[in-house]
């Protein structure tokens, strides 16, 4: 459990927060009574949601598991309210440029938590928050080397006595969800049981005491029949009968993307975008596909680059040789400076992580020195021929490169290394996990505009393979965002949905399908596409007004130190007082 003082002193901000302002504290500067407020909101967030506040690098919580009683909800809306009402009191012209910002982004934040837990409800629709709370919970202690091994493993200890107040929210709560929702969640929950039955072993192999690693199987194998009973549960008396409706409706939609993102346009208008610049991509696709193959049919030739791959056990290899080269091509190019003795490491995936690639990168509030980790999969011996090379393709020399320039450099990595220094706190959390509200355009855009400035900027000396890896993800990009609306407002069924991402962007079935239905638990991803757009009409505006002075180097490490925010807070530090659209 967390030191008693640590709790203390938790308990008396929070009584502290509850409370008025007194008059000292109303004389003193308004800039130190903020940071005040955000340290409080911070440690209030890590207690409501300490798998979320792991990730972020906010650990006070760690043994922790989310409350989900009807309870605990009621006492989060009313804080919410209660920290929404203290922030409004907040004078913006007392605050600094960056203050002001971080209040209006936290003002948002608030208004989707809100929307999330007060009005959407996903606590009662969604059995994957549970699996999410407690399978992330328990992957970060085992992948994160925020403290020992010996005290990670008390805290899983710690968490695992948990799991059967969690479950029992689960079976109270969740009633007549969505069967997609229910689906995944017994995919989740089987998931999470695999997870403590094989891999939590794996994380800790050799660690702590034989005691120690016994009680930590104890508590896993304590653990492990409820999560499955609650999965069976699922599986035989709810999903059969799930007929919830997923639409949140436009209304919603809108809601949420002008609380997380602070988009104000009108979904009609987003839309409109994305149909603008879906036929723009395919353009772009189709003339890349020419270049390559001139006559023959722009998706046989893509399905022939995606066939170019390294061979099982080379995969690790090249994605450090193409990491490697970005590195020198950001440096070179003058897209951004590297810290020197900062590189990207590259390693083989250990054996209990999942995903094909994903970057592991210190969070920018982590107190102590956590390394960065780009991991890769390679195919798992043992895998039927069709599967394997279904696998190998996933990893094209061609998309290989587009997914390091998005997770590494000068993507989410690069971006980490900046963001340590960003001014505050609020700008320098990954603030949320799906299916939960997260601003996703500031951090997903931001490295999805990273893999076409590369290539803009001339890596890949113009290769044709180079750019249709980019343009197949850019339209999947797009077509998240109409699924993500139209999804929503009851325009598109999930088979529309699954159509758009196979016959406008290129998916193969399965993975269109997966496409499809993330976009009925998160209507708002298209972040990704929406923050690219805003950092390419933030670049022109911001190459006009600096005029001779403007250079990329340096609006690329100004908006990297700006931190993860939406768009248009970014805009208002590089441009301020700017009141242009943020996305055109």
């Amino acid at each position: 459990m967390p030191p008693v003082g640590r709790t203390i002193r938790a308990l008396i901000l929070m009584a502290l927060a509850a409370a008025p302002l007194s008059a000292q504290q109303r004389s003193a500067p308004a800039s130190a009574t903020f940071a005040h407020f955000v340290d409080r909101y911070l440690d209030d967030f890590a207690r409501r949601h300490p798998s979320i506040a792991a990730g972020n690098g906010l650990h006070q919580h760690d043994a922790l598991l989310d409350d989900f009683s009807a309870r605990a909800i009621r006492r989060e809306i009313a804080a919410l309210r209660r920290d929404q009402a203290r922030l409004e009191r907040f004078d913006p012209a007392a605050l600094s440029p960056d203050e002001r910002v971080d209040r209006r982004i936290l003002l948002g934040i608030i208004d989707g938590w809100l929307l999330e837990q007060e009005t959407l409800q996903n606590w009662r629709r969604n059995p994957m928050l549970y699996a999410s709370a407690l399978s992330d919970g328990v992957h970060n202690l085992m992948t994160v080397e925020s403290d020992p091994p010996a005290v990670r493993m008390r805290l899983v200890i710690a968490k695992l006595a948990q799991v059967p107040a969690l479950l029992s929210s689960a079976r109270t709560n969740v009633v007549n969800p969505p069967r997609v929702f229910a689906e995944r969640g017994v995919t989740f929950m089987r998931g999470a049981s695999e997870m403590l039955g094989k891999d939590l072993d794996l994380a800790f192999a050799g660690a702590g005491t034989p005691a120690l690693r016994d009680s930590l199987r104890k508590a896993a194998n304590k653990a492990i029949p409820l999560i499955d009973a609650y999965a069976a549960w699922l599986e035989k008396e709810v999903v059969p009968h799930a007929s919830g409706d997923y639409a949140i409706g436009g209304a919603n939609v809108a809601r949420r993307y002008r609380a997380e993102e602070l988009i104000d346009l009108p979904l009609p208008a987003l839309v409109a975008l994305g149909e603008r610049e879906l036929q723009r991509e395919q353009a772009t696709f189709r003339a890349a596909a020419e270049r390559l193959a001139p006559g023959q049919d722009p998706q046989a030739t893509w399905l022939a680059v995606r066939r170019d791959h390294p061979p099982q056990g080379g995969v690790v290899g090249a994605a450090e040789r193409i990491t490697d080269s970005l590195t020198h091509f950001v440096r070179s190019h003058g897209i951004a400076s590297i810290p020197a003795g900062e590189r990207v490491v590259v390693k083989p995936a250990p054996p209990f992580d999942l995903g094909f690639a994903s970057m592991h990168a210190r969070p920018p509030l982590e107190k102590v020195s956590v390394k960065s980790v780009f991991y890769i999969t390679d195919a798992p011996a043992g895998l039927p021929v069709e599967q394997h090379n279904e696998w190998l393709e996933r990893y094209n020399y061609a998309s290989l490169s587009n997914t390091a320039a998005h997770e590494a450099v000068p993507g989410h990595w690069l971006h980490s290394i900046y963001m340590r220094r960003t001014p505050g706190k609020v700008r320098r959390i990954w603030i949320g996990l799906n299916p939960f509200p997260q601003p996703s355009s500031g951090q997903d855009g931001w490295a999805h505009y990273a893999e076409q400035l590369v290539l803009d900027e001339g890596y890949g000396a113009g290769d044709p393979r180079l750019r249709l890896a980019q343009s197949s993800d850019a339209l999947t990009r797009i077509c998240r965002l109409l699924s993500g609306i139209r999804l929503h407002t009851g325009e598109w069924t999930l088979t529309d949905a699954q159509r758009c991402f196979e016959q406008e962007a290129y998916v193969a079935a399965p993975a269109a399908k997966r496409e499809a239905e993330r976009g009925t638990y998160d209507p708002t991803y298209g972040g990704y596409f929406l923050g690219k757009r805003g950092l390419l009409a933030l670049r022109d505006d911001y190459a006009k007004a600096r005029g001779q002075a403007f250079t990329l180097r340096e609006f690329h490490e100004r908006v990297m130190s700006n931190g993860i925010a939406p768009i248009w807070a970014h805009r208002q530090l590089l441009l301020p007082g700017d009141s242009s659209a943020v996305i055109r």
